[in-house]
This record gives C-alpha cells, structure tokens and sequence, in this order.
C-alpha cells in the first residue's frame, strides 16, 4: 500500500537554483525527481522559513539580515498542486527606515483549521510579533516577545511553533497565540547549548526534540508534556533522552548537527540528514549506510524534509505555476 510520504531536498538559500526534488519512499528513495519552484529572481534569494502539512512558507529576501522591510516578500507553497500565493505585506513592513528582521514560521491551528504564519521582527526598540491566517486573509499584532531569537525558521510540533533563544526555548501556541517558555537541558552543562544557534531544534515524526553534543554523541531529548491525573490538565513540560547517535564515521567531526528525517519500516533503523547527504542509522548495532538517490545535483549545504503528499489549499488568490516555460518573479513584477 503506497503511503505517499516523501523526502524533499532543496538548498536553504537557492542562489539562482530553482528546482526542489523529491525522492519517494514507497521506492525505497532510489531516484530523486524535479519539482520546478516558481519564486525565482534574478535579484533576490529566496529562503525557506518552514513547512507544514506538505505547505513551505517561502521568503524572498536580501542576504543581509538588516534589510528594508519592502524587500521581504512571503509565498505559501504547495509543490504537489504547484499552487502558490504571495501573502499581503505585514503591516510592520509599512514602517520607514531600516529594522531587523528576525524570523518567520508556518504552522496549523486545529481548532479553527487554519494554517497560520507568525511573524517576528525588530521595530520601535520591540520585538513585534504577528500573526497571519490564511482563512482570515489579513495581519493581527499579538503581544510583543520580550527574548531575542537566536533561530529564524520556526519549527512546527504540537500545535506551536519553537524559536530558540539564549539559554532558553520558546513556544508560540498558535491556538491562543501567546508564547510560552520552556526550560533546556539542566543536567547537561555547556553541552547542551553547543548547537544554540544551529538547528538545536529539530521537528521528528510530528514532534519537538532537543539535540546536544555529549562525549562525541549526539543526544536527542523529547519535549514531552507533563499531565495532571485530574481533567488531563497539561502542568508543564520536560525533556525526556529518546536515543543516541555514535560511532558515526567522520560526521561528528563536521560540527554538524545530524537531522532525523525518518524510521525504517521495521524501527530498528532512522534516517538522519549530514552534510554529505542521508544514510540510515542502525540503532542496535550502531552501524551506518549511506543511501544513493539518483538525480540529485552536486549542492553543497542541501536540507532534507519529508513529508507527505499533499492536497492542502494555499488559500484564495492562489496561482499556478505549471506554465511551459519556468515562472519568474521579475516576470511577474514587471
């Protein structure tokens, strides 16, 4: 039975690439396939700032993080309908003069069924916060975040979005749109915050977890909810080790955080991204392979994110981008 789940890669900064491509793991991830991404241009990068449900939230940006707020423009993305739509302005983009632009992340509010992009920038010596539903098709202001983001993609789990600040974590529960903070790792020391500002948060089959590096290991820590026996009220939150990386060949040495993308069909095995691609990861025996896709260019600093295939609306005003020829921003602009 196909599952439609699959893996996407695409270069966190394009550069002047335009193409994502997937590999399918019904295939056992043998061949990878060009999926054409339309936000292109010849002046300005485009970043990913998260994804949900199949849906990227694309921003096209300058490569300095101190940019005119005009010069950010967000797209929701849906590269399996080849749908997209260009999000109106956020109202703190109206500002004059320069500002610091923090971070943006996309996320799914089950109670009204709508997916949501919050946006957090730096303005009036404030760290503003707002809100963006696709249903309601408009900007809101919520409460501003006292703490500085050190991370500026959120990363969706739970029903919130996670940024990583100094020595501390946040949440913004995308129900109630108020942000919540959450302890690190106190038994840990330094170590724990090794990866502070270098993907130290990372979203694993619907779920948050936390990574340090510890004695060359690489620790995984699940964010885990603390649950009262009376009415099932939520009482806090803590981190729980779910397992350990080690023994990798020359990949701990890279200082670079190792993504888990996946579990095998029998569990025994996970899916983790480095900088040389994926290999799966035996956790009894603690041996390595590295899986060969086919037809994946030569990109170094590639990001890997799986997902299923998706039919999920990107909202009203949404446009295609199956033309012949490649669909080009300044085309558009122009």
């Amino acid at each position: 039975m196909k599952t439609g789940q699959k893996l996407l890669v695409y270069n966190p900064r394009f550069e002047g690439a335009s193409d994502f491509y997937f590999a399918d793991f019904d295939d056992d991830l043998v061949d990878a396939f060009p999926l054409k991404m339309p936000l292109v241009s010849r002046h300005r990068d485009t970043s990913v700032y998260g994804s949900c449900n199949g849906l990227f939230l694309m921003g096209m940006d300058s490569m300095d993080f101190k940019v005119e707020y005009q010069s950010l423009d967000l797209y929701i993305w849906n590269p399996f309908t080849r749908r997209y739509r260009k999000l109106p302005p956020c109202p703190v983009q109206t500002l004059s003069g320069y500002g610091e632009f923090k971070c943006c992340g996309l996320g799914h509010d089950s109670a009204c069924d709508d997916y949501k992009v919050v946006m957090i920038s730096k303005a009036d010596d404030s760290n503003q916060v707002w809100v963006f539903g696709l249903k309601s098709d408009f900007w809101r202001r919520s409460r501003d975040l006292e703490d500085e983001v050190t991370t500026s993609a959120g990363c969706f789990a739970n029903g919130a979005l996670y940024w990583m600040c100094k020595n501390k974590c946040v949440g913004f529960d995308l129900e109630k749109e108020v942000f919540f903070v959450i302890p690190l790792l106190s038994d840990c020391g330094p170590a724990a915050f090794f990866f502070d500002s270098f993907d130290s948060l990372v979203v694993f089959r619907g779920n948050l977890y936390f990574r340090t590096l510890v004695d060359e290991k690489v620790e995984y820590y699940l964010l885990v909810s603390d649950v009262s026996d009376k009415g099932g009220e939520v009482v806090g939150v803590s981190w729980r080790k779910e397992f350990t990386i080690e023994n990798v060949e020359n990949i701990l040495h890279d200082v670079f955080p190792l993504l888990p993308l996946a579990y095998s069909k029998d569990g025994c095995s996970i899916l983790l991204h480095d900088l040389s691609g994926v290999f799966w990861y035996n956790l009894k025996n603690r041996t390595n392979q590295r899986v060969i896709i086919a037809g994946l260019p030569d990109v170094p600093w590639s990001r890997y994110n799986v997902c299923w295939e998706s039919l999920v609306s990107v909202g009203k005003d949404s446009a295609f981008d199956g033309a012949a020829e490649e669909v080009r921003i300044d085309d558009l602009e122009e």
